[in-house]
C-alpha cells in the first residue's frame, strides 16, 4: 500500500459516490459536499447486526460495530473521528449517533437516553463555532461522547 495507489484507489471510489473506504478497520471518508442518498432508515437496517466487512464500507459500519461491542460485551467504545475544518466530523457525529439511536431499542430510559445524544451537538454548536475560509460554522470543540 503506497500513498499513491491510496489516493488513486479513494478517487476511483469518490467518482463513484463512495465516500467510504476501509482500510483495515480504519473507514476512511470523503466529504462529497452534497446529500447522497446513503443514509435512510433502510441503510440503518442494513448494517444492524452485521459483521463489519459483509457490506460496503460506512459509518454505519463503525457505529454498528461500536454498539454491538457495548451491548454484548460489556466494552466501553471510542470512535475517532478526526480531518480539517470543512471534512464533515460533525456531520459522522450526528450519523454515528442517529445510528445508535435507532438501532439500540425502545423503553423510556433508552428513549430518554437517545433523546439526549441527539439534542447535544446543537447545544455545543452554539458554544463553539466559528467561520473558517471552508466553513461557515466550523467547530471549535472536541466531542467525548460516553
Amino acid at each position: 500500500l503506497s500513498e499513491d495507489s491510496m489516493i488513486k484507489n479513494l478517487k476511483a471510489r469518490f467518482n463513484q459516490n463512495e465516500i467510504y473506504t476501509y482500510i483495515g478497520n480504519v473507514v476512511i471518508s470523503i466529504n462529497p459536499y452534497k446529500p447522497l442518498p446513503i443514509y435512510t432508515p433502510e441503510k440503518v437496517e442494513e448494517y444492524k447486526n452485521y459483521n463489519f466487512y459483509e457490506l460496503k464500507p460506512h459509518i454505519y459500519a463503525i457505529a454498528d460495530e461500536a454498539y454491538q461491542s457495548l451491548r454484548d460485551r460489556d466494552r466501553d467504545q471510542c470512535i475517532l473521528i478526526t480531518g480539517e475544518s470543512g471534512a464533515g466530523k460533525t456531520e459522522a457525529s450526528k450519523l454515528v449517533m442517529s445510528f445508535v439511536a435507532a438501532v439500540c431499542g425502545k423503553g423510556e430510559e433508552v428513549n430518554k437516553v437517545k433523546e439526549q445524544l441527539l439534542q447535544s451537538n446543537p447545544v455545543l454548536e452554539a458554544f463553539g463555532n466559528a467561520k473558517t475560509i471552508r466553513n461557515d460554522n466550523s467547530s471549535r470543540f472536541g466531542k467525548y461522547m460516553d
